[in-house]
């Protein structure tokens, strides 16, 4: 029997139990996956933490995905890259961390087939970090906006700036049903058919951001496609590693 999980805060909204539960039907196995809602990581570390409940992996969300890095004993060469984590398995004695993020948002920017160009991205955590990697490889101008930057935050975006950037990419939670507020501060009147929005809220569906772009007539795209294709990438993980590991 194949147990995984997912470790974060905010997390009782997650659809990957219903996603991985799909996954270990098709295979023919047995198995759970778990929700662990935390807003820390477990005291006892996660090796022990993973030990005493039988898990095989574990996918990582907000607000561990760099954090989990120090309990690790491998990482994976693009995860290492980008310094954050979605995805950990315990194999042969060890605990390896891997970033499917990537795979599942490429696909994603991918299906809104735009042109590159400047682009917002909200939020420097993990997913962030992701996402900047692959705008660049694809040739967009990413600038990152957050709270606490040093150097572009909400208070100092303006009208102007925010109008030359036709990509827009949420990378926070703001948007997630039960958080508020659920609008970042932007200023919503320059959005217009020229606009495409990437929001990896993926519930609700529409998410208020992506509400107000379709009031105005862009692109939108949620978060549920990225979730289902990053999620097949650590489906394969979780089951390579638990037939590694009989």
């Amino acid at each position: 029997m194949i147990k995984i999980g997912l470790i974060g805060f905010p997390i009782a909204h997650s659809l990957s139990p219903q996603i991985h539960h799909g996954f270990i039907k098709s295979a023919g196995m047995s198995g759970c996956y778990e929700l662990f809602e935390m807003d820390r990581l477990p005291p006892e570390g996660l090796r022990a933490f993973m030990v005493d409940k039988g898990l095989t992996g574990l996918n990582i969300t907000i607000p561990f995905k760099e954090s989990v890095l120090k309990e690790l004993d491998e990482v994976d060469a693009s995860a290492k890259e980008l310094g954050a984590i979605n995805t950990v398995v315990f194999e042969n004695q060890k605990l390896v961390g891997y970033n499917t993020d990537v795979y599942g948002i490429a696909v994603s920017i991918d299906e809104l087939n735009i042109t590159p160009c400047k682009t917002l991205v909200f939020g420097s955590g993990g997913a962030s970090k992701a996402v900047v990697n692959i705008l660049e490889d694809r040739g967009f101008t990413p600038i990152v906006v957050s709270r606490t930057s040093a150097s572009t935050t909400y208070d100092n975006l303006s009208s102007q700036e925010v109008a030359e950037c036709r990509f827009w990419v949420n990378c926070t939670p703001v948007g997630t049903e039960g958080i508020t507020p659920n609008l970042l501060p932007l200023p919503f009147a320059v959005l217009n058919e020229e606009f495409a929005i990437f929001d990896l809220v993926y519930k609700p569906n529409p998410t208020p951001l992506m509400t107000e772009a379709l009031q105005r007539g862009a692109k939108v795209i949620g978060g549920e496609k990225m979730l289902t294709e990053q999620a097949r990438k650590s489906w394969q993980l979780f089951h390579d590693a638990y037939y590694k590991n009989l």
